[in-house]
């Protein structure tokens, strides 16, 4: 058996250097004789990981994801623009996809610069989505159906969003109670939605099909908050529905 004369410890039958000092490997445990000099193996200070420089941190996960939407987006944007330009000598199909770009744009890799400011990006967003549906009207040469569906729509999509999202963010433990936040928002929607094209289609105001949806969508929100709320509270379900 081999061992480090410095280290005092045992060391592998075919080991010529102690792994922890350098010293050359002796079979016993005698003093190394003053005229036997090795040169010492010098370690780093620090061991490190080498995978760690290779991880992003979270800010600069976002800020890669934000510049790769740029570069697709932008490249999608110049092909459909330069393709139309090069075909019809014009823009002509082009303002729509141009159009629609922009704002999957806005909707896509805006959030991820601005992440942590969740007003500002809604205050950017909000009058972005009334634009874009604006100017594509304007393209369609026809504005008939901006006022009375168009911006409708639009400040109802935003509304929910708007009171949707701090509701669920104040929230201390989140499960059931955001599924439930969710649902009701989406069954507002669909009521909007029926409400305001019959009323640009038929001047009237009245639900149908989406009568049907909050009939069903309520009472299952409904059942979601109590369900949560019993859960947290820890009540027991078997006790609940006396199993």
């Amino acid at each position: 058996m081999l061992f480090c004369p410095r280290c005092k410890v045992s060391l592998g039958s075919n080991t010529l250097w102690c792994p922890l000092c350098g010293e050359h490997s002796q079979d016993s445990l005698e003093a190394i004789p003053e005229n036997q000099k090795y040169a010492p193996v010098e370690f780093a200070n620090e061991v490190r990981n080498a995978e760690e420089r290779e991880k992003l941190t979270p800010v600069e996960y976002r800020f890669l994801i934000f510049e790769l939407l740029c570069v697709t987006f932008g490249i999608i944007f110049l092909v459909t623009l330069s393709s139309d330009i090069l075909f019809h000598h014009a823009i002509t199909w082009s303002r729509f996809t141009s159009l629609s770009i922009i704002l999957l744009w806005l909707l896509t890799a805006l959030p991820f610069a601005l992440w942590n400011r969740p007003w500002i990006l809604f205050s950017v967003l909000a009058p972005s989505a009334i634009l874009c549906v604006f100017l594509w009207g304007i393209f369609a040469g026809n504005l008939s159906w901006f006022l009375p569906l168009g911006l409708p729509l639009v400040l109802l999509v935003e509304g929910l969003i708007a009171g949707a999202v701090p509701l669920i963010a104040i929230q201390k433990n989140r499960g059931l109670n955001t599924i439930a936040v969710l649902l009701i928002a989406l069954a507002l929607l669909c009521a909007g939605i029926d409400i305001f094209v019959r009323f640009f289609l038929y001047s009237s105001i009245s639900l149908s099909w989406s009568l049907v949806v909050l009939l069903s969508v309520f009472p299952v929100a409904g059942f979601f908050f109590y369900l949560h709320y019993r859960i947290m509270n820890r009540a027991s379900l078997r006790k609940l529905f006396r199993l």
